[in-house]
Order: C-alpha cells, then sequence, then structure tokens
C-alpha cells in the first residue's frame, strides 16, 4: 500500500467526478481492446453479428462457418457487454449513494440479470423435455447480445463525451436494453410455433424467463435514470 500512497493522494487533487468519468472512460478503451482482439480472431466479426442478430434460424447442424463465432471471441463480446452495460447505466443513474457502492449494486444486478439469460435455456430444456430448444435459444441469447453489447459500447463512449446530450443518449440506452429480452422472445416465439408448441408453455415462458427479469432491472433504474 505504502507505494500506491502517491498515486492515491494525486488522485485526491482531481474532482471526485472527474476521477469517476476518467475510469469508466479507461473502461471504454478496454472494451475497444476487447473488440479489436474479436476482430483479429474473426476477421468477419461485425457483418456476421449483424446478420446473425436478424436471423431466424434453428440451431443445427446446417450452420456453417460464415454463421458462428468462436467462443474465445463470445467470451470477450460477453464481456464488453457487462462492462459498457455498467458504464452506460452508472453514468445515467441519479442517485445519492457514493459512487462506488452505486457501481457495486449496478454491477451485480444487471451481471445477475445476464447470467440469468444464459442459464433460462438450459432450465427451459430441462422442463420442457427439448435439448435442441435450449440450444436454439442459447444460441439466440448470444446472438442478441453481441450486437447489443457493440450498440451499448458506442453509447457509452457518447454519454462520456457528450455530457449535453445525456437525455437523448439514455432513450437510445433504453431501446438497447429493451431489446436485449424483445428480439430474443421473437425468435423464442417463432421456433415455438413451428415446432407446435401450445400457447400456454410459450406464454410461460415469456413471463417467467424473459419479462420478469427485466422488471425487477427496472424495479431498481426507473426513477433512477
Amino acid at each position: 500500500m505504502y507505494y500506491f500512497q502517491p498515486f492515491i493522494l494525486a488522485l485526491e487533487l482531481f474532482p471526485r467526478e472527474v476521477v469517476v468519468k476518467n475510469t469508466l472512460l479507461a473502461l471504454v478503451l478496454i472494451c475497444f481492446g476487447f473488440i479489436g482482439l474479436s476482430r483479429l480472431s474473426c476477421p468477419n466479426l461485425f457483418s456476421i453479428v449483424y446478420r446473425n442478430y436478424f436471423s431466424i434460424k434453428f440451431y443445427d447442424s446446417t450452420l456453417n462457418d460464415s454463421e458462428k463465432i468462436s467462443p474465445f471471441t463470445n467470451t470477450l463480446l460477453v464481456m464488453n457487454l457487462i462492462i459498457t452495460l455498467n458504464v452506460c447505466l452508472v453514468s445515467l443513474v441519479h442517485s445519492t449513494l457514493e459512487v462506488e457502492l452505486l457501481m457495486g449494486i449496478t454491477f451485480g444486478i444487471s451481471l445477475t440479470y445476464l447470467l440469468f439469460s444464459f442459464v433460462s435455456p438450459k432450465l427451459v430444456a430441462f422442463l420442457f423435455g427439448d435439448k435442441l430448444l435450449g440450444k436454439t435459444l442459447g444460441m439466440y441469447t448470444q446472438q442478441v447480445f453481441n450486437l447489443s453489447g457493440l450498440l451499448l459500447l458506442v453509447l457509452a463512449l457518447l454519454v462520456l463525451l457528450n455530457d449535453a446530450y445525456k437525455v437523448l443518449i439514455q432513450f437510445f440506452v433504453y431501446f438497447t436494453i429493451f431489446s436485449l429480452p424483445f428480439v430474443k422472445s421473437i425468435k423464442g416465439i417463432r421456433y415455438a410455433k413451428v415446432n407446435n408448441y401450445r400457447w400456454l408453455y410459450i406464454i410461460l415462458y415469456l413471463c417467467t424467463f424473459e419479462i420478469m427479469p427485466l422488471l425487477l432491472l427496472g424495479r431498481y433504474f426507473v426513477g433512477k435514470i
């Protein structure tokens, strides 16, 4: 700790808001590094991510290499989503809490939501007794998360560099966050209809695994952004 004391004292010379903003900017730069590594691993990254976001194909052996992203690249894209989502929320949330505590709460809530989104396809596969359904929903989740993370990265940079346009940018952040379960639900409903699932099962899936988590997330942030 003795060696870090001069650095800590130097930080205290700057306004707290400047330190927080620079920290968030550093996190955004790290995310650009993640995207750069992803781009090296997958040269056609942006076209694949964009195309897969709007794809309605099911998970099967017909998926060719041009539609697939390696696990390493997917991991980097998920890390980018986690960080940029938190940067956007911390930058826009109005709270009386200490910044460190706010960042901890925001990170915990958003990470829980994202982890649940990845686990829920496995739960659905178990409840419905359909492994292909679980794999397809898991693929849809990854596809939606990949593009959403790229959009949030741009929005995070804009919200940090353009204080005057925060009110406008926050609506784009809302839209991107809302699209996480919405687009995935649209894809999931189409899969369920093609495979003749009962509407009761579809409604239970939507309410339990898509709508309820988003409502719990919104319950904390509504009125604070």
